[in-house]
């Protein structure tokens, strides 16, 4: 015997804390093994009533299945009714071995008798646990991918859209936490029940069995005594449990109705505050939020974070530290709402973000952890101290990227507003940035890297850099220049940008080069000779240049270069 489930609560619904998960998990492993063993023992009884020939060896596999039968109960300690019923079905067992050679056909009702019961036990009872979960694990999904969704809305969405996002959550929330309490409660009701109806069964199968042998009434003489003192603890637990469902079912329409922010303010709670947050991780290109089951505990000043999401199930190692301070996020800071800041004592310069799931969530973990709000201040650039961060690498990467997406003529629409496949894009970029590895890559394959993959991990490395390529230094410089004015600003404009650090400079000179060099065709026009190219109307002529040819201009369409009239096509902006 084990040592028994952990008994589920109802108020652990409403957390929906990764111990509640574990825990509902091995509850369902043990039904399904319940399930099995009784799938099983029909097995046994089935071939016992198909053939006489078979009978002892059915016999003896079914009474070595009683034996090696086993099911927990909940609790951590089990009363004496229940353990005299666990260990029935190895007495069981044990009868069934000592009349083994008198062997007889059974009862023409037998089927009737432990068949039927046991499988409309499993179909009824077992099977409606597992209706439950269908309904739970969809009310799960519905719930957090609605959460999400939620979550990822902009601060600069209307009101009304919020208001709408904020009933939808709840509603999915609602939906969520009735079908946790029910499959909860279908779980508890079916491990109470097989202690009782599903013995019963075989207590009655094993009374009519014994009426069927030549010698069995001196055995079930000798077994009677048991047999009714298990009746009486079979009959005093279902006595028990119709005493206590009634009681159960009401706490469970109760919690229904409990607001979750009750359940985790209660004032018997081990932590001062638990519950999911989205945690901010920063990439080395761009940020990811992830979801974790955070606990504090203000006495000791104590924050933990595990990364748990109920979708994918996976418990991971967790992280504690001691709070050092906690600060409201300003919404102009941050494109997510619900945000706050918090450090540890230890870590210098680590600065942990976190997204709750509400306003009224977050104001919730801030007063329990102390939170303050942000000190006001102009919100003007930092100027941290320039540092060359554009080096050869980069620059080449840069080159290859424009020089692959002129040869493909720039023809395809949307070319810098459609965006690649983020898992394409960063492998592009941890590849591009490895000058060895990006030397050898076939970076004109099509269908390997797309043009939309190779613009996005171009416009990606830029904003990855450590600060803008106009730099910290001269934002200000650049602001009033814009200000002038038009002889005056392009002067101001020019002799700025040749005072940026060399690699900036080759860089925009680069990109503004690329961005420059490009034309749209006004008419058709077909070639006249080889040099010439042959095109329709708007379509886009990449890397032109002055010919040496006068009225005409040098440019590549389709991979191929060749000359184009110059009155035939218009400067792009």
């Amino acid at each position: 015997m084990g040592v028994g489930l952990k008994p589920l609560e109802f108020t652990d619904c409403l957390t929906d804390s990764p111990y509640f998960r574990e825990n509902l998990h091995y509850h369902e492993r043990e039904l399904e093994n319940t399930s099995t063993q009784i799938k099983r023992l029909i097995k046994e009884v089935k071939d016992l009533l198909t053939a006489a020939k078979n009978l002892s060896r059915a016999q003896r596999a079914f009474s070595k299945t009683l034996q090696n039968f086993s099911f927990e109960c909940i609790g951590e300690t089990q009363t004496e009714d229940e353990i005299h019923i666990s260990q029935s079905l190895k007495e069981f067992g044990k009868l069934i071995a000592l009349i083994e050679d008198e062997r007889d056909r059974m009862l023409a009702n037998a089927y009737d008798q432990i068949i039927l019961p046991l499988e409309q036990f499993r179909k009824t009872h077992i099977g409606g646990v597992k209706e439950g979960k269908k309904k739970f694990e969809k009310q799960t999904i519905k719930f957090c991918q609605s959460q999400e969704r939620y979550l990822n809305l902009s601060t600069k969405k209307q009101d009304n859209v919020l208001q709408e996002a904020d009933a939808t959550l709840d509603m999915a929330e609602r939906h969520f936490c009735q079908a946790s309490l029910e499959y909860v409660f279908l779980l508890q009701e079916v491990q109470e029940r097989k202690k009782f109806e599903f013995v019963e069964t075989l207590l009655s199968f094993m009374l009519g069995w014994l009426t069927f042998y030549h010698q069995g009434h001196e055995v079930a003489k000798d077994f009677k005594p048991y047999m009714s003192e298990l009746q009486l603890k079979i009959q005093k637990t279902r006595e028990n449990f119709h005493a206590t469902r009634d009681k159960t079912e009401s706490l469970m329409n109760k919690m229904k109705d409990v607001k979750k922010s009750a359940i985790e303010s209660g004032p018997n709670k081990l932590y001062s505050r638990e519950g999911y947050l989205y945690f901010m991780e920063k990439k080395a290109f761009g940020t990811t939020w992830t979801k974790q089951y955070c606990t504090y505990q203000k006495d000791k000043k104590e924050f933990t974070m595990i990364p748990y999401n109920q979708l994918t199930g996976k418990f991971s190692n967790k992280d504690t530290f001691t709070l050092a301070s906690c600060v409201r996020r300003m919404s102009e800071s941050i494109d997510k709402r619900f945000c706050f800041d918090i450090t540890a004592v230890g870590r210098p310069g680590v600065v942990y973000t976190f997204q709750a799931l509400s306003e009224d969530d977050r104001k919730a973990w801030m007063d329990a952890m102390d939170g303050r709000e942000p000190v006001n201040f102009l919100s003007n650039p930092s100027k941290p101290e320039e540092k060359n961060v554009i080096d050869a690498t980069g620059i080449y990467f840069i080159t290859r990227c424009i020089k692959t997406l002129e040869e493909r003529g720039l023809e395809e629409q949307g070319l810098y507003r459609v965006v690649g496949v983020s898992s394409k894009v960063n492998r592009l970029l941890s590849m591009g940035l490895d000058r060895r590895k990006f030397e050898k890559m076939n970076l004109e394959s099509r269908i390997e890297w797309e043009s939309k993959t190779i613009t996005s991990a171009l416009k990606t490395y830029l904003r990855s850099l450590s600060e803008p390529l106009m730099t910290y230094r001269l934002y200000e410089n650049f602001l009033a220049a814009a200000k002038l004015d038009s002889n005056e600003r392009l002067q101001e404009l020019h002799r700025l940008v040749y005072r940026l650090p060399q690699p900036n400079l080759n860089l925009l000179l680069l990109l503004i080069n690329h961005l420059h060099k490009r034309v749209r065709t006004l008419y058709a026009c077909m070639a006249e000779s080889v040099g010439e190219l042959s095109f329709e109307p708007n379509q886009i002529i990449t890397n032109v240049q002055p010919s040496s040819e006068p009225g005409w201009l040098v440019g590549t369409l389709n991979g191929k270069t060749g000359l184009i009239p110059k009155n035939y096509v218009e400067q792009l902006p």
